[in-house]
């Protein structure tokens, strides 16, 4: 009986000892799930700050958005580092760059692109290489000639380009200027003109104050000294100014003066002077298709142009400057 009692206690401590090894079993099992979770929430929360970061890069990398019928192109910092590059080796005009003008000329470019296309308009690789050979001096000669080929090189090395963006620059030269005469060539070779003065002004109060004194006497050269930034004579073809200025040009009584006319620039007071009906002189119609031209740009660009509201031109000229140091 002793026996068997000390069988069954050493069973019951047996069982007890048993019941508490899983008591900690189990702890340990749930501190190490909730290591194991809290590892996970750590690690997510870092790589969410790490993409919060990268996006936050990209999202400050682009600088501008151009819609096209082939997408959209998306320029970033280091395309305008690249286009700097141009206006400092000489390619472009330095003159009167300013801090957007790289960014300016990479828009426009993917713009006259995408308008030439659409027209049908386009620079072949012999028109390309023409013009280069005009701007050698060497236009009658082949593209292959081994002197001409070792003074383009020259060049390419003096200015750190390569081939291909150089000729991508004529391209765009090429294509602006055939866009240009595109429009020129839409305007008619007879029809209304008019002769007048005009003064602009950006605010209507102004506008009305140089309307009194020009009735008054004042003469067109004094007001437009003393009031405005911007005036103008000369003929003008019917349809180029827009239908309220047109409406205002080509009805009131020769040597009146108008009332303030609304325009998208702000008001212009005119004087007219003459009118005719007929032939459309060459240089009017090169007036005429650069005005068109810049109608067309201005409208392309506010439709399809979208610039990052974060953009800082100053300090991505200084990062271009010093990453092209």
């Amino acid at each position: 009986m002793a026996k068997k009692g000390k069988e069954q206690q050493k069973q019951v401590a047996s069982k007890h000892v048993t019941t508490r090894r899983l008591a900690r079993w189990q702890q340990e099992k749930r501190r190490q799930r909730i290591t194991f979770l809290s590892g996970i929430v750590i690690i997510v929360i870092v790589i969410g700050i790490i993409v919060g970061g990268v996006a936050a890069t990209r999202s400050n990398d682009w600088l501008s958005k151009v819609q096209t019928d082939s997408g959209t192109i998306t320029i970033k910092k280091s395309d305008y580092a690249d286009q700097l590059k141009l206006f400092q080796v000489g390619i472009y005009n330095s003159s009167t760059m300013t801090n957007a003008s790289p960014l300016s000329m990479l828009e426009s470019k993917y713009l006259i692109n995408d308008k030439t296309k659409e027209i049908g308009i386009s620079a072949s690789e012999t028109e390309i290489d023409n013009t280069i050979l005009t701007s050698f001096g060497m236009a009658n000669k082949s593209i292959s000639d081994t002197d001409f080929k070792t003074q383009y090189n020259n060049m390419l090395s003096k200015y750190g380009i390569s081939n291909s963006e150089f000729r991508t620059v004529i391209e765009t030269s090429l294509l602006q200027e055939k866009l240009l005469n595109y429009y020129v060539n839409q305007t008619p070779t007879s029809g209304q003109q008019a002769e007048v003065e005009a003064i602009l002004f950006y605010n209507e109060s102004a506008a009305n104050q140089t309307t009194l004194l020009w009735r008054g006497g004042e003469t067109f050269t004094t007001l437009s000294e003393m009031y405005s930034s911007s005036s103008s004579s000369g003929w003008l073809i019917k349809g180029t100014m827009g239908e309220a200025f047109d409406n205002v040009a080509f009805s009131i009584d020769i040597g009146n003066i108008s009332d303030p006319i609304p325009s998208a620039t702000g008001y212009y007071v005119i004087k007219v002077m003459d009118r005719k009906d007929g032939p459309i002189t060459d240089a009017l119609r090169q007036q005429a298709g650069l005005a068109d031209y810049n109608n067309w740009f201005s409208q392309d660009y506010k439709a399809k142009v979208q610039r990052n509201p974060k953009l800082n031109l100053t300090e991505v000229y200084s990062w271009a400057v010093n990453k092209l140091s």
